[in-house]
């Protein structure tokens, strides 16, 4: 699977946020690569390969009714996978 730009919003309860956060991190910490879910509308994962060091970056916008907190990371993608 190709994806050149991939971005989606979909509403989580907290628990389900807490429990999405979990599995990134585990997958983060072994270090290999990073399993994300597809839009509800689409099957199956996008699967990244991992690399250090990690840029972060968070950005929070607070609206009338909305906070909107978004996350950033970023990281080199290796030789093999720029075919």
């Amino acid at each position: 699977m190709r994806i050149e730009e991939y971005e989606f919003e979909e509403e989580k309860t907290l628990n389900n946020l807490a429990d999405l956060f979990v599995e990134i991190a585990e997958q983060i910490r072994a270090g290999e690569k990073l399993e994300l879910p597809m839009p509800t509308l689409k099957e199956g994962i996008i699967e990244v390969p991992l690399g250090e060091p990690i840029e972060t970056g968070i950005e929070v916008t607070i609206r009338r009714h909305f906070i909107h907190v978004d996350l950033a990371l970023a990281w080199r993608r290796t030789k093999r996978e720029e075919k």
